[in-house]
């Protein structure tokens, strides 16, 4: 339970469905999935019932060691997992293409029933959610994404994703037009740029050699979709373009698509 009817859980059991029976205490209330985000594994829903508290977010990140536990249900009993925090380490990107602030990897077990769960510690208070991750690890989705996800849902009723306003082709470079750009096997060629969009305000043009995303090399156009789209507007992204002979660094403040 997050705030305002509103709730929380992971998105990947979700995709795909539009209600959900909630379970509490015995009683059973209906909830309407209104957003599941696969990037970033959240997904939020809305309950008319009153089913409890909010949560209160943690006041410190959380911190390698920590010790943590993973509340949950499995049926109508409560299920509850005890570990620490692997890994807390910067910002870093989702497979599928989402920027979040923290990367945490949880030493516990998690059961099917508990993926979405908090995590909390040892005071109550939520650090995360849980969700598997590849290679059977056990991730920490970020309080600040999740409440940001809230945000987009409570005023938007859907989780906007990132725009830039540019469309892209990918070329296949040669052994020696390789070496001469320093590149990989493909480069994205911008073939259109939306008026007016973030591309166009940051001075993309077409023509121009898009290289790399926050440092990251581009050679196909789903990447970058997947990075643009994983970030959420007003945030950042760094372009690395090349023009000709001139290789530089655009900072770009992705936007949202306007309604159609």
């Amino acid at each position: 339970m997050w705030r305002g009817g509103l709730l929380v859980t992971a998105a990947e059991p979700l995709e795909g469905t539009e209600s959900v029976r909630i379970l509490k205490d015995g009683a059973a209330a209906e909830a309407e999935v209104l957003a599941c985000d696969l990037r970033t594994d959240i997904a939020v829903m809305r309950c008319a019932e009153t089913l409890g508290p909010p949560l209160a977010a943690a006041a410190a990140a959380p911190r390698a060691g920590q010790a943590i536990l993973v509340a949950g249900r499995a049926g109508p009993a409560l299920s509850a997992s005890g570990g620490s925090v692997q890994l807390s380490a910067g910002a870093w990107t989702t497979r599928r293409g989402a920027t979040l602030s923290h990367r945490l990897l949880l030493d516990i077990r998690l059961p099917h029933a508990a993926e979405g769960a908090p995590v909390l510690d040892l005071d109550g208070a939520v650090l995360a959610m849980a969700v598997r991750g590849p290679a059977s690890q056990v991730i920490g989705i970020p309080i600040d994404a999740v409440e940001a996800a809230v945000n987009d849902v409570a005023a938007h009723g859907h989780i906007a994703p990132g725009f830039l306003g540019v469309r892209v082709v990918p070329i296949a470079l040669g052994l020696q037009a390789r070496h001469r750009l320093n590149s990989g096997r493909a480069v994205l060629i911008v073939a259109d740029v939306a008026q007016p969009s973030p591309a166009f305000d940051a001075g993309l043009e077409i023509g121009d050699i898009l290289l790399a995303i926050d440092g990251e090399a581009m050679q196909a156009p789903d990447r970058l979709l997947g990075r643009i789209q994983g970030k959420r507007p007003g945030e950042t992204a760094l372009l690395t373009r090349r023009r000709g002979t001139v290789v530089d660094e655009l900072t770009v403040k992705v936007g949202s698509r306007s309604p159609s």
